[in-house]
């Protein structure tokens, strides 16, 4: 016979048939996601430093040189780690990107870095705003994604006096001259009998003394050093 007669039974058995095979190819697809998330995850927990990068890729918009890294890192006081020291969670989106860039380069990234405050690394003895890079064959770095907010405005006038010894130099020259010049002529003029310019030039010289006695105290007791010397150290005491 041309029609045959209609068995609900086999049509649902058909349908259930279709939609298992369905779920299936996207069980099997998420499954496939989620081991290459997990294998990405474990190269960024593990990253380390590698002396054999072969990764190349020609997008000029996101590759920063190691100098344009260093003066950024020392100018805001911030550490550039390899990710196996990040100690907050990396984001989906992050972890997307790296799969993202892995396809259509068509090759495994080992070595990642990332930029952040001292505060985000588990730093060894003697999540915020991070910028995740790819090391390249030829020495320079792949910014593969950034998260977390910005960086508070003022970070740099606070971060500034520790970039290097210059700064910190004329940051107490600056101090010192500020209090000695902010006392009134009148309490001056009981002070001494000395002239007053001389006498605000004195007690400029001895401030600048006393701060940096007090500073160097500071940094000796809770381990501070100048950025220009730890932003690439995985130590929290250097």
């Amino acid at each position: 016979m041309i029609f045959h007669r209609l068995n609900i039974k086999e049509e649902l058995i058909k349908e259930r048939s279709k939609q298992q095979r369905l779920m299936n190819d996207v069980t099997g697809i998420l499954n496939d996601s989620l081991e290459r998330d997990n294998k990405v995850l474990e190269r960024l927990k593990g990253s380390g430093e590698s002396n054999t990068n072969t990764l190349l890729i020609e997008d000029e918009k996101r590759i920063y040189t190691i100098e344009q890294i260093k003066k950024i890192c020392i100018r805001y006081r911030l550490r550039f780690l390899p990710t196996r020291l990040f100690k907050a969670e990396f984001p989906y989106e992050a972890i997307a990107n790296i799969n993202e860039l892995e396809r259509k380069i068509n090759t495994k990234i080992e070595d990642f870095r990332i930029i952040a405050p001292s505060k985000a690394f588990e730093l060894e003895n003697i999540n915020k705003d991070p910028l995740l890079f790819a090391q390249l064959a030829d020495g320079r770095y792949y910014l593969i994604h950034q998260w977390g907010k910005d960086l508070k405005w003022y970070r740099r006038i606070l971060t500034w006096p520790l970039q290097n010894f210059k700064t910190y130099f004329i940051t107490l020259w600056v101090l010192a001259a500020a209090l000695a010049f902010a006392i009134p002529s009148s309490v001056m003029h009981q002070l001494s009998r000395e002239s007053e310019t001389f006498l605000r030039l004195w007690l400029t010289v001895h401030s600048f003394i006393a701060f940096m006695g007090l500073t160097f105290w500071l940094a000796l007791s809770y381990e501070k050093t100048f950025s220009s010397l730890n932003w690439e150290s995985k130590y929290y005491n250097w």
